[in-house]
């Protein structure tokens, strides 16, 4: 069982630069809600899950099966790899643009879409990487689940 503060991860890499631009803009979208206040509940979750995913423990993991694959007999290829990143650095970007070109009113419409769009982001990080990596698919699979939670209906 990882721990999570022992392992240590390079300290830039562009598959950690790219999760971790990715968790900070998804921290926007993660607030308390003053029209469903028992999903105040989930904010401990939430922040346990923060704690996970940003960890070096997880980061190492990431960055492991970034570069070595997921223990198949087949390395993740190149071109997979950089669609990965790719995936990973539009959504702070879209995110940005949303801010700076909606009014307030159009954000509303927005926001489900890219709380779609985070779920869609970790899961395929997790499709990609975490097949025999319980510690990454655990926090992966927590993340989609605070990402599901936090959605409006």
């Amino acid at each position: 069982m990882a721990t999570i503060s022992k392992i240590e991860a390079p300290q830039d890499s562009p598959i950690r630069n790219a999760w971790l631009a990715f968790v900070e803009s998804i921290k926007q979208l993660l607030v308390p809600q003053k029209d469903n206040r028992p999903l105040d509940q989930y904010l401990e979750l939430r922040d346990k899950v923060y704690s996970i995913i940003q960890s070096e423990a997880f980061l190492a993991a990431l960055q492991t099966a970034y570069d070595n694959g997921t223990g198949s007999n087949y390395p993740i290829a190149e071109d997979i790899k950089q669609a990965l990143l790719l995936e990973l650095q539009a959504f702070p970007r879209a995110l940005e643009v949303v801010h700076f070109t909606q009014k307030r009113k159009e954000k509303k419409n927005w926001w489900n879409r890219l709380f779609g769009q985070a779920s869609t982001v970790t899961v395929s990080v997790k499709d990609i990487l975490a097949e025999n990596t319980p510690f990454l698919k655990g926090g992966l699979t927590l993340l989609d689940e605070v990402l599901n939670l936090f959605k409006k209906d």
